[in-house]
Parts: C-alpha cells; sequence; structure tokens
C-alpha cells in the first residue's frame, strides 16, 4: 500500500478536524504531485480547491495549515500550468506560494519557508527568469542545517537545473560532483533518478560540445541508472524524460534512427500523460532532427505544432527555444521574410522573460541564416546582442558559433571571399547581362534614383549592391524591405529615429536613412509602400529631408535611393495605389533584370559558382556530371537565381559522394516536399502528399497574386468560387489567412421591382 493510499484511509475516520483533513489532503496531494501524477493530485484537493485560477478555500483553519494549503495549491497550480500550457498559471502560482511563506515566516517555521521558497523558485525557472531563479535557491541552501538532507538535496537538484539552463555546464558538473555524497546517502529513488539524470544531461552537453567521448559514454550510464530509478518509484513522467534526453543525445551524435526510436517512445509517454508542454519539447526536437536529415517540410510541421502549443503558456524560455528552430526550418525553407520575424521574436521573448542564453542563441541563428541579407549595420547591432547575451555560457558550441558570427562580421560585404578586391560579383555569360551591367555602371556615377525590376531572385540586390559601389559614395549600402514592415515600422525607418527595447535595435536600423548618409538605401518591394509614406519618400527625393519623430524641423541627409520590384508600378499607377508623381521620380532610369529562363547561358555560369560556393563551406566535394550541369538549363527556375542555389546545395548535402546525375536532379525538382536525396530521389515518396503540397502552393500563390481575393484567386485557378473555398476548407486550412477580410456591404432599403 502506497502512502498516498494509506493516507486515504484515515481521511474516512469521521472524528478527523477540519484542520487535520486539510493536513491529510495536502501530504497526499505532495506524494502524488511527487510521483507526477499531478491530476491526481488535483482531485484529492477537489473539497478545498476548484482548480487553476480560483483560490483555495482556507477559511476556518488555522495559520498553519492555511499556509500548507496555499502552498500545495501554488506548487500544484505551477505543474498543472506547465503540463497543460495555462496562460497566467506561473504567476497565479507564484502569488499563493509568496503568501504561503509570509505565513510560514510569520509562524517562525524555517524549513516550511525554505520549501516554498525552493517552490518559487521553480515557477521562475519555468518563466525563463533564471537569475530570479539562482538568487532564490542560493539563498535557501546557505540556511539548510544537517537534519534537512531530503529538502536541500531537493533544493540543490532545482539550482543544478537552473545552471544548466542558462549553459554553466562547468559550474552544474562541480555541483554535482559535491552533492553526490548526499545522493548517495538518500534513500529517495525519485531524488536518486533526478540527481542521474541531471547528471546525464551536463556529461552530454560538455561529451558532445568538446569531442569528450568518455562524457558521452558516462552520460548513457546516468541515463541508465536515472530509469531504473524512476522505475522502481514509479514516475512515468521523468522515465519519458529521460527517453527524451537520451534521444536529443543520439541525434547530437549523428545517430539518428536511434534518436528517432527514443523521441517517438518519448512523445507516446507524453500524450498518454496528457503533458502538453513536454510534448512540444519533445517536437522541437524532433524538428532539429528531421532538418538534420534534410526533410524540410516535416520539420516545418511538427516545429509549427510545437510553437503553437507553447504559445499557449507561460514558459518563455521553451518558446523562444522553439521559434528559434522554427525560424532556422524556415530560413532553409528559403521563406526568408517569415524566418526573419520568427528569430526577432524569439529573442525579444527570451529577452523579455529573461532567459538571456536562448536569446543569445536566437541572435546567432539569425545572423547564421540572414547574415548576407543583413547590412553591416545591422550584422553588428545583433552580434552585440548575442554576445552580451551569451557572456557567461559555457557551452563550447555556442561559443563557437559566436566566433564564426564574428569572422563572417569582419569579411567585407562588398568584397568577394576569394580574390579579397573588387566588389561583390553578379555572374554572368551572357551578352545581354555585359550590356545590362553596362549601363548600370553608367549610371552608378549620377546621384539619380534607379528602379531595378525583374523577377523574385534574379540579383535586384546585388545589382544595387553593385553600383553603390561603383558610385564610390563612402557611406553605407542600407537596405529596408518595404514589403515585411507595418506602416508605422517604415515611417520609423525612412523618416525617424526611435530609441528603446533590443526590438528596435534589431527592426529599427536607428533610421534607415540616417544610417544611409553619404551611402545608398535600397527599397525592396517598393510597390508595397503606403500611401502615406510614399508622399515622404516623394519629400525625401526631391528635398533631401527627413522629419525625425519627435524634432520640430527637418533634417536634411545625403543618401542615394535604389528602388526594387517584382511588380509592375506602372499597373499599380493606374490602379492609383502608388503615386504617379512618386513613379516617374524613381523610374527616370529603369534597369530591368530578365529572369535566367530568357538567359540560360548564364544558368551554366551560376550554377558553377554556387558549386565551389557551397563545397567550400560544407567541406563537401560535389560530383556533377557534366549532363546534370546542363540539366539545369532546362529546369523552370520560378524563383531564379535563389532556387537555383538551393537546388545546388541540396544536392551537394544529400550526395554523399555519390555522382549526381540528370535523372536525379530533374526528380528533385519536380517534388513538392522536398524529401528525397541525390542518392535516392524516391526516398520517402508519397503520391497523395506530393500532390497536396503542389496544389497548396498553387492554390497560396494564386490567394498572393490576387491579394487574398478567392473569386479572382479562382479565375486565375480555372476554378468556381464554392469550389476553391470546399478545397482550401477541406484541404489547405492554413490558407484560410491569406484571404482578404469580406467586405460588408450596405443592403439598399429600395426594393428593385
Amino acid at each position: 500500500m502506497t502512502l498516498a493510499e494509506t493516507l486515504l484511509n484515515q481521511l474516512n475516520n469521521p472524528k478527523l478536524s477540519q484542520d487535520e483533513r486539510a493536513r491529510l489532503r495536502c501530504q497526499m496531494a505532495e506524494e502524488l504531485e511527487q510521483r507526477g501524477q499531478y491530476d491526481a493530485a488535483r482531485s484529492v484537493l477537489s473539497d478545498l480547491w476548484k482548480g487553476i485560477g480560483a483560490r483555495p478555500a482556507i477559511e476556518g483553519l488555522n495559520q498553519q495549515m492555511a499556509a500548507e494549503v496555499l502552498l500545495r495549491v501554488g506548487a500544484l497550480s505551477g505543474w498543472l500550468g506547465s503540463a497543460n500550457q495555462i496562460e497566467g498559471a506561473q504567476a497565479t502560482a507564484k502569488d499563493l506560494i509568496s503568501e504561503s511563506m509570509a505565513l510560514f515566516e510569520k509562524l517562525g517555521e524555517t524549513a516550511k519557508t525554505a520549501n516554498a521558497q525552493s517552490e518559487l523558485a521553480l515557477c521562475y525557472w519555468r518563466e525563463g527568469a533564471f537569475e530570479e531563479a539562482r538568487i532564490l535557491l542560493e539563498e535557501i541552501i546557505s540556511r539548510f542545517g544537517e537534519d534537512q538532507t531530503e529538502l536541500k538535496a531537493k533544493t540543490i537538484l532545482r539550482h543544478i537545473l537552473v545552471e544548466y539552463s542558462t549553459h554553466r555546464f562547468h559550474d552544474a558538473l562541480r555541483l554535482l560532483t559535491d552533492a553526490a555524497p548526499i545522493f548517495e546517502a538518500c534513500t529517495n529513488n525519485i531524488l536518486k533518478g533526478r540527481f542521474h539524470g541531471q547528471l546525464a544531461v551536463v556529461l552530454e552537453y560538455l561529451g558532445v560540445a568538446e569531442h569528450n567521448q568518455d562524457y558521452i559514454d558516462r552520460a548513457i550510464i546516468e541515463y541508465t541508472a536515472a530509469t531504473y530509478h524512476f522505475s522502481q518509484a514509479g514516475h512515468t513522467l521523468y522515465c519519458a524524460c529521460d527517453e527524451n534526453n537520451l534521444g536529443f543525445l543520439l541525434y547530437k551524435l549523428g545517430r539518428y534512427k536511434e534518436a528517432q526510436n527514443h523521441l517517438e517512445h518519448a512523445r507516446r509517454m507524453f500524450v498518454n500523460l496528457k503533458e502538453r508542454s513536454m510534448t512540444a519539447q519533445v517536437d522541437e526536437t524532433r524538428a532539429r532532427l528531421l532538418l538534420a536529415q534534410d526533410c524540410l517540410s516535416e520539420a516545418e510541421k511538427v516545429i509549427r505544432e510545437s510553437v503553437r502549443i507553447l504559445e499557449g503558456g507561460g514558459e518563455q524560455s521553451l518558446l523562444a527555444e522553439s521559434l528559434t528552430t522554427q525560424g532556422v526550418v524556415l530560413a532553409r525553407l528559403g521563406r526568408f521574410d517569415e524566418s526573419y520575424r520568427v528569430l526577432q521574436r524569439g529573442m525579444s521573448v527570451a529577452e523579455q522573460a529573461g532567459a538571456l542564453v536562448y536569446a543569445g542563441r536566437a541572435a546567432l541563428s539569425l545572423m547564421e541564416e540572414h547574415g548576407e541579407r543583413m547590412s553591416a549595420g545591422q550584422g553588428r547591432k545583433v552580434y552585440m546582442l548575442a554576445d552580451e547575451w551569451l557572456s557567461k555560457t559555457q557551452d563550447a558550441e555556442d561559443v563557437s558559433r559566436l566566433r564564426a558570427c564574428a569572422r563572417a562580421l569582419m569579411a567585407p560585404k562588398d568584397v568577394e571571399a576569394r580574390g579579397g578586391a573588387g566588389p561583390v560579383s553578379f555572374i554572368h555569360a551572357s551578352r545581354h547581362m555585359e550590356a545590362l551591367l553596362e549601363k548600370a555602371k553608367r549610371l552608378a556615377g549620377t546621384n539619380l534614383p534607379i528602379l531595378i525590376t525583374g523577377e523574385t531572385g534574379v540579383g535586384k540586390e546585388v545589382l544595387a549592391r553593385l553600383i553603390h559601389y561603383w558610385s564610390g559614395r563612402a557611406g553605407a549600402f542600407i537596405p529596408l524591405n518595404c514589403g515585411a514592415l507595418t506602416e508605422t515600422l517604415v515611417e520609423s525607418q525612412l523618416f525617424g529615429h526611435r530609441k528603446g527595447s533590443f526590438t528596435d535595435a534589431v527592426t529599427d536600423y536607428a533610421g534607415a536613412a540616417r544610417e544611409a548618409e553619404g551611402g545608398t538605401l535600397l527599397l525592396d518591394e517598393i510597390g508595397e509602400l503606403s500611401q502615406g509614406n510614399q508622399a515622404k519618400l516623394l519629400r525625401l527625393i526631391e528635398t533631401g529631408e527627413i522629419m525625425p519623430i519627435g524634432a520640430e524641423a527637418p533634417e536634411h541627409v545625403d543618401i542615394r535611393i535604389i528602388a526594387c520590384t517584382n511588380t509592375q508600378l506602372s499597373r499599380l499607377v493606374a490602379k492609383r495605389r502608388f503615386r504617379e508623381d512618386l513613379f516617374y521620380r524613381i523610374a527616370t532610369f529603369e534597369i530591368e533584370i530578365p529572369p535566367l529562363r530568357e538567359r540560360p547561358e548564364d544558368i551554366v555560369a551560376l550554377a558553377k559558382h554556387f558549386i565551389e560556393e557551397v563545397e567550400e563551406r560544407t567541406n563537401r566535394q560535389a560530383n556533377f556530371t557534366r549532363g546534370s550541369i546542363e540539366a539545369l538549363k532546362e529546369l523552370p527556375l520560378h524563383g531564379n537565381a535563389r532556387e537555383l542555389r538551393a537546388i545546388i546545395e541540396r544536392a551537394v548535402i544529400t550526395s554523399k559522394g555519390q555522382p549526381i546525375t540528370e535523372e536525379a536532379l530533374k526528380l528533385l525538382r519536380l517534388r513538392a516536399t522536398g524529401k528525397g536525396t541525390v542518392a535516392d530521389p524516391w526516398a520517402e515518396f508519397s503520391f497523395a502528399e506530393e500532390v497536396q503540397l503542389y496544389e497548396e502552393r498553387l492554390i497560396a500563390r494564386a490567394l498572393k497574386d490576387s491579394r487574398g481575393r478567392v473569386t479572382h484567386a479562382a479565375h486565375l485557378l480555372g476554378l468556381k468560387h464554392q469550389t476553391l473555398i470546399a478545397i482550401i476548407k477541406s484541404r489547405h486550412k492554413r490558407l484560410l489567412d491569406l484571404r482578404s477580410p469580406v467586405q460588408t456591404r450596405r443592403r439598399s432599403i429600395i426594393k428593385r421591382r
């Protein structure tokens, strides 16, 4: 018979007082809580507590028992809030625990006060407020006496949890080593299991980061010991956590199949336990595993669900971690604007929670995935934030990534990596492009605005950078994507300067016009600029003046404007969505870059350039046959050079040294899911899945081109309005958000005859 069952039998005694019944219920709840049976613990307290958000019924209880009930309800609120991702649960838990602490302190209950403070620290840890949690735990440990072994052991484990959550792995290992005698003497299987499990996690991180095989071997042994003790205690939740951690270790070691088995097992266990938070954490690891295997579409689905779950709770550090992984996956899929915004959000969420290591890792990912698309000023700001946030990390991998970003930042953006001189190259072989570049070079010597047009991925920004280089202007080259920003933010960037949180430091280029002083401002997707900001841009072009936010007088800046678009501005002018006077000012000199399909000879030149670039970056040898390179000329390449680069990157990474054939490239290009490798282009093929994803892409493109108007999109697709709506609602529900809002029409009160 368990302790909880024994206590339950005692509750049947009709002679028990209200305080005695409350005491027994709290003891039962604590016993069940320690075994991970949180719903059962809540049921035991049902006479005293209706659930998260409700205040426990402590009227009529003495102060000692009122404090006990408040502590138990507060601790359970934290656990249940985490498991079910309930918004505001951690704040509620902290309030209740703080109230119990005050009562225990008033009663002189030192041990109970320390226990409550330990539970409070755990709530801070869940929120990502690691420094607050560390201070509370260190304060408790310093006050423990020799007779409080079990409580001290529990608190030490939570202190170690905070240390390795902030990547202070060497500090965590020292604490674990010092505390080993305490846990050897302990008879509590749950505490012993947690000790071995935390030791395994720390050894795993150090072993992988420092390539220490002894640590890795010891980590596997410690995971086995932890699982044994958790099994002895009947703690299914902690057994599932061990499965997840072991799966993560195997993923880090490149043993993907074994990792997948452990992660799937852990996920099933968490789902059965209704642990939404832990399920989301497993999904984050699964997404990393799929990313490592180049299964990008699957990784995107898995990490999207992980983020969705974690958005509902208050565990901000976990949300930031999932957002970082999601941002990387989106970047690898070529969805750069989405990726940039998601990584920025990951930084913001982590910074606001105080989880600075997670903010730093999000910043590293932003630099790694978007460094080539950021200006020098942007890159410096993001790097400085990452360096500050990771200043106390003991993770060798993070330090290595930070150094790599520093080296990339020091390399001149407008200078070729190999030659060390000259501007970034516009790779070409066609005579048409040669003539176009000569025209651009002549225009570079003027200060007049230039409009560069062409499809997505043809190299509009590359040409703009060349024009800036040829112009000899001493200032910076600042790119600004008008389509990816809100009107308020565009206005801030173009015409003013805001100082504030880190979010402004990343998304507000400190006033793009000011930063481009003496240089060039590139306005990408100029057609997306709002009417209000079009008027202000016209003033900037005509007078060279900006009006900083809060200023009483305009300020003059010396900048050169280059605008880019993949739409026909003349059509927007005809529809009165773009100012005619602004159009004529920026379109005085227009350069149209033709798509790659109209200059196939450039495809071969670009392909050879990308092959060399990818080989150098990945340290892998590509084995393209002559026929396979020529076959690239026959691909549709709707994404132009950007798509060509992605195809080559994927081919090199997945070829595993085998020849990259013409047939394999054609098939890989046809596959909409992104699955398969050069070695096995038919791998994991599902006809239904391929067709459904291809259908989704076509519908999404039609909705984008029709600006969300379903009727127009249906016309483009050759479908009826009702048919397209039915397809979206049944097979592609996530496309519903792409529709434009329905405009409510006023009905006439006059009846027509």
